[in-house]
């Protein structure tokens, strides 16, 4: 009976690793893409975004998504 809690532990852990990795790439990639995106219309336009401003949408979009996926996924755990 123990060896079966024990599983279910280590199973848990493995779960919330892989979790939190796809979380990572769900938040990071389209984050970078915006972020180039914001770079290239500042760039057309005339007016380069500072590396500053560029982090900072960074940041802002990958934290949002973030979070707003994670609170999706919460009810299913």
């Amino acid at each position: 009976m123990k060896d079966r809690a024990n599983e279910r532990a280590r199973a848990a852990a493995d779960d919330a690793a892989y979790e939190l990795l796809g979380l990572t790439i769900i938040a990071l990639v389209p984050a970078l893409f915006w972020t180039g995106v914001v770079a290239l219309i500042g760039t057309a336009a005339g007016q380069a975004p500072s590396a500053v401003t560029l982090m900072t949408v960074g940041a802002v979009i990958a934290t949002f998504l973030f979070t707003a996926v994670s609170r999706l996924l919460a009810p299913a755990r």
